[in-house]
């Protein structure tokens, strides 16, 4: 071979060589841009994201707080899940381990996911007021350190990208100085070609992954792995769309678990978590391929569901789901039994936006709720004017403290023994400017919904001690509570003040709570009970024999009366088991040592049945109606009937 032909090889196979050194060059330049992405996308971009998400539901809180800046209670708890699922992804995966050798981070994540649990329940009841300044002040102590945390993965980020380019740039040199070795090198340089290929094809598989992962992720359910509410809203308005074009009928079905709460409260939120995994698992196999079925938040889901052979589609389906989600479940080794209400709401003409439809579904679950547990009610318009009445009464309720709409009306207690009014039952009545008396049973359930019965409650106990107090021969004055005034912690000031500016003699005045205010028997309602016993206030339990287990509360807590339902009462001349019931409570009254006070007294009949079951006190309308204070007398009409001791 000829000097020339040699030189020629070699100038080629140089050149061959330079061109692939540096169409390595270039690759390896190209790997450490997608090493930077994929190292800035874990640490830094993740904890960006989380800290984004966290200041958007402060501004969108701030707006909600403000009337007229169109934000309502759905984009809010928007906006709380999607940091919830931030959160989540910030506190597992690689983003720990750019963490791990900080305690202070790992305590800013740590009290991130506390104070994220605090806030969860209060997301439900935004309306009720104080609960989203409640919710601010719980956030706003994270900010600087989710800014610190940030700030601290973009640092140990761009360590991590610089100890990557150091070891890129060694490699590069290493290449560049085999570069030099020419022919006897060119096939190393080729292997390292090879799997530098590789490692790339690799990363944009992860890179891939991931990115398929974190979509998924924004669009379901992390708990259950059903679609979330923002994928369901999507899905509604393109099934609105379809409508549209090509007349496809649908509906939209929202359900929530009946004693589910209960199930959180007795046995933990884990076994809670549990149960929703197997409730989501039921409801998929209730439904048909390509129905849609999403959790839209705590025990609530959604249903997108096309009437393929007609609309009666929707009640078979409704009927399936109460059925299957109220058979037994077995969680943990424990069986629970819980139901479900489910409302409907098809698509109609007048439809314009899926948010419509959604509300139409609420209104139909609510109807539903209301018809009893294990119901399922369609949405119908005068469902809609019922809201309407409703948000008109919230709003007149508002205003009626303030302009001296209440007035207290008092129905006379009668001791039996010396036959004499021994204290009156303050009751509230509402006169509206428009509509007259309004029924008790109507505003309270309301008043307690929207956050108005503690001042009116305070308002309550105020006026009826300041009447008592002008009363003869110390005659007491009894006051309900409503189970929501034990909760906002106000209750035991809110008496002293009374009694305080007053002056009224605290065993005069007796609150009376239902059984139902001690369902959620808790510490702080025992020690409130107990504060206001130190008082030395009269506490009594009302509707005695209603409730769910009347012995055990007897047994919490030494009350002074027990007032039976006007119910047993009603019927001891219609049942022979009434009188065993109204016996068997003034026995075990009298063991205890409480008075006993028959309640809902309409004949001398009844009055004559109570006294021999042997109870102290009477209440009725045989004694007397209830009338406002300045028509009241303070003896019994003398032409009562009132049968001897």
């Amino acid at each position: 071979m000829s000097l020339r032909t040699l030189k020629a090889i070699f100038g080629a196979v140089t050149v061959c060589f330079l061109v692939a050194s540096a169409y390595l060059a270039v690759l390896v330049t190209e790997r450490q841009k997608v090493l930077e992405d994929i190292t800035h996308y874990n640490p830094a971009w993740q904890a960006s994201q989380a800290v984004s998400e966290f200041m958007r539901l402060e501004r969108r809180l701030d707006a909600f707080n403000v009337p007229g800046r169109g934000v309502d209670k759905d984009e809010v708890e928007l906006r709380f899940d999607i940091l919830l699922s931030r959160a989540k992804l910030l506190s597992e995966g690689r983003f720990q381990s750019i963490i791990q050798g900080d305690p202070d981070q790992q305590t800013t994540l740590r009290r991130l996911a506390d104070v994220l649990v605090l806030v969860q329940p209060l997301m439900a009841e935004l309306e009720r007021p104080g609960s989203v300044q409640q919710t601010l002040q719980l956030l706003e102590p994270l900010e600087p350190r989710l800014l610190q945390l940030a700030s601290y993965a973009q640092i140990r980020g761009g360590e991590r990208i610089a100890q990557d380019q150091q070891e890129l740039n060694r490699l590069y040199w290493i290449f560049s100085g085999l570069s030099l070795g020419l022919i006897l090198l060119g096939l190393i340089l080729i292997g390292l070609f090879s799997r530098h290929n590789q490692l790339l094809q690799r990363a944009h598989r992860d890179l891939h992954a991931l990115t398929g992962h974190l979509a998924h992720a924004a669009s379901h359910d992390a708990l259950t792995g059903l679609a979330n509410r923002v994928l369901f809203h999507e899905q509604l308005e393109m099934y609105l769309g379809r409508w549209r074009q090509a007349g496809i009928q649908f509906a939209v079905l929202c359900l929530d678990l009946d004693r589910f709460k209960s199930v959180n409260d007795t046995l933990g939120h884990e076994i809670g978590d549990a149960l929703l995994r197997v409730v989501a698992d039921r409801l998929r196999n209730c439904l048909r391929d390509g129905d849609i079925v999403a959790r839209l938040g705590g025990d609530e889901f959604g249903i997108l569901l096309e009437a393929k052979v007609g609309l009666e589609t929707y009640t078979v389906l409704a009927k399936r789901i109460v059925e299957r989600l109220s058979a037994p479940y077995s969680v943990d080794g424990r069986e629970i039994v819980i139901g479900t209400s489910v409302g409907i709401a098809s698509v109609e003409p007048d439809i314009v936006a899926p948010d419509q439809m959604l509300k139409r579904a609420d209104l139909a679950l609510y109807a539903a709720k209301s018809q009893g547990r294990g119901m399922f009610c369609y949405f119908e318009p005068s469902m809609e004017a019922r809201l309407d009445e409703r948000q008109s009464l919230e709003i007149d309720l508002r205003k009626a403290l303030a302009n001296d709409e209440f007035e207290l009306f008092f129905q006379p207690q009668v001791n039996l023994k010396l036959n004499e009014i021994n204290g009156f039952e303050a009751l509230l009545r509402w006169r509206h400017p428009r509509w007259g008396k309004v029924s008790p049973a109507e505003y309270i359930p309301v008043a307690e919904d929207i956050g108005l019965i503690s001042p009116l409650g305070e308002w309550v106990i105020r006026t009826a001690c300041a009447e008592a107090v002008n009363w003869p021969r110390d005659i007491k004055v009894a006051v309900n509570l409503s189970p929501v005034q034990f909760r906002n912690g106000t209750l035991v000031e809110s008496v002293r003040n009374a009694l305080e500016s007053t002056g009224l003699a605290p065993r005069r005045l007796e609150l009376e709570i239902t059984e139902t205010s001690l369902l959620d028997e808790n510490e702080a309602t025992m020690a409130a009970l107990h504060e206001l016993r130190r008082l030395g206030v009269q506490i009594a339990i009302d509707d005695f024999g209603t409730g769910y287990s009347s012995l055990s509360y007897l047994r919490s807590f030494p009350f002074d009366r027990i007032k039976v339902d006007r119910s047993f009462v009603r019927d001891l001349s219609l049942r022979r088991d009434a009188m065993t019931i109204v016996q068997s409570i003034a026995s075990l009254g009298a063991g205890l040592g409480m008075s006993t006070v028959a309640e809902g007294i309409e004949t001398k009949e009844q009055l004559t049945q109570v006294r021999t079951a042997g109870y102290t006190e009477a209440q009725g309308y045989y004694f007397g109606r209830p009338k406002p204070a300045h028509e009241l007398v303070y003896t019994l009409d003398p032409v009562l009937p009132v049968p001897s001791a």
